[in-house]
């Protein structure tokens, strides 16, 4: 499966909302103590880097006022901070690190989206989630889909009407590959992304 870096934030958005301390502290996160531990492949790299002046999503202060510095979020699919506000450090009595994203930088591949196709050989190319949800304390997911079938590396027909399912800790896992022209007008930085293994009915 590639995923087209215009609708990747569909996949990427649980993992964001499952680092907030809010969702932490209530224990409804499918990423609650896992830091320090794998929650993706090792091609799983992503920085908050917020100082950056004129671009989308840069911040100098957070919500509260606090200046924001940035930080790794996952390295080598090594998830190595959550995003902990003032107010939610002291709630929790954990140390604090910024209340939230702003630019997200990820690791990116050596292919453009194109390249990627054809290197995927047959799958499903999708450009289109519709509708859907996951669970953000188990991970689990079921996303309907659309984009176009694909068969030694060119693209066949379209296809609609499919769910995508599963969680996201083994959706994630199996990340082999990101392509390396990331979006460039929104704050996250979106490449597309190619997983294998993926459940599509």
């Amino acid at each position: 499966v590639v995923v087209d870096r215009r609708v990747a934030s569909t996949l990427v958005s649980p993992i964001i909302s499952a680092l907030r301390g809010e969702a932490l502290h209530m224990k409804s996160s499918f990423l609650l103590d896992k830091r320090g531990y794998k929650i993706g492949s090792d091609k799983l790299t992503i920085v908050d880097n917020p100082r950056q002046y004129g671009k989308v999503g840069a911040k100098l202060f957070d919500n509260e006022g606090i200046a924001v510095v940035g930080m790794p979020i996952v390295e080598g699919g090594v998830l190595k901070n959550y995003y902990i506000s003032n107010y939610m450090s002291k709630k929790m009595g954990v140390p604090m690190t910024q209340g939230g994203s702003t630019i997200l930088e990820f690791g990116l591949g050596e292919n453009d989206t194109a390249e990627m196709i054809r290197k995927l050989g047959r799958g499903v190319y999708i450009t289109g989630f519709n509708g859907g949800n996951c669970n953000g304390t188990t991970g689990d997911f079921s996303f309907g889909i659309e984009g176009y079938w694909v068969e030694n590396g060119v693209i066949i027909k379209p296809i609609s009407e499919m769910l995508m399912t599963g969680n996201m800790l083994t959706l994630w896992g199996n990340l082999v590959d990101m392509s390396n022209d990331p979006l460039g007008y929104t704050a996250w930085k979106l490449p597309s992304l190619m997983f294998m293994d993926i459940t599509i009915n």
